[in-house]
């Protein structure tokens, strides 16, 4: 009499359990696409004499993994879009200078929100300067943990106007797809050693894309 029906109540205990397993073991996935748009004009010397600016228009597509809290990145590709550098036509121009590559660090993922941290490589370009032969350090930026360029001596960044924090909440990846922009402008200088104060002025712009995947 009981035998029939043990293995039955075996089977619905089961059943709840297995089901629950699958589901934590099935991580989602995202497209995810970073766009970058930096205007910045810098100034050197000891008269703050305006050197130039910059036009730079980058983009990053990748995956993001569900693991856990946070997430695992995987990366397609980076392509700069536009970089123009726009120096003074009776200053001493020297050599090109090469255009820097965007990166997606890491996806912090809180309980609430989500956090995207990125970064160029090189974080400061070296740029022709006032006088023949001399540099200014140009700062790319960069968000939000210190980074190396923050530890060069007389480093200041001050954001004035906007939030360059990328910060999306996380409810939003319930949806299908997912679009914020973030814009700010910030003021920085920096100096390199053996090259004159530089002081930028940028307005940045940040688009960031998410699809989700099967």
């Amino acid at each position: 009499m009981f035998s029939l029906v043990a293995p039955a109540l075996v089977f619905l205990v089961a059943l709840p359990f297995q089901t629950g397993q699958l589901a934590r073991e099935e991580n989602q996935f995202w497209q995810i696409t970073l766009r970058l748009q930096v205007r910045s004009d810098f100034r050197g010397g000891s008269a703050a004499q305006t050197v130039g600016e910059y036009l730079l228009e980058a983009d990053w597509s990748g995956f993001l993994e569900e693991d856990g809290p946070d997430f695992i990145i995987y990366h397609l590709g980076a392509e700069v879009v536009r970089w123009e550098l726009r120096l003074d036509p009776d200053k001493n121009r020297g050599q090109p200078v090469p255009s820097p590559q965007l990166k997606l660090d890491y996806v912090e993922g809180k309980r609430e929100d989500l956090n995207f941290y990125y970064s160029f490589w090189p974080e400061v370009l070296s740029c022709p300067g006032i006088s023949p032969g001399s540099q200014v350090g140009l700062v790319l930026p960069a968000i939000p943990w210190s980074r190396s360029a923050e530890k060069i001596p007389g480093f200041s960044r001050k954001v004035i106007s906007g939030d360059r924090n990328l910060r999306l909440s996380r409810n939003r990846l319930t949806r299908n797809e997912v679009r914020q922009e973030f814009c700010w402008e910030e003021e920085t200088s920096c100096q390199d050693p053996g090259s004159r104060l530089a002081s930028q002025r940028s307005r940045v712009k940040v688009v960031v894309e998410l699809k989700k995947s099967g």
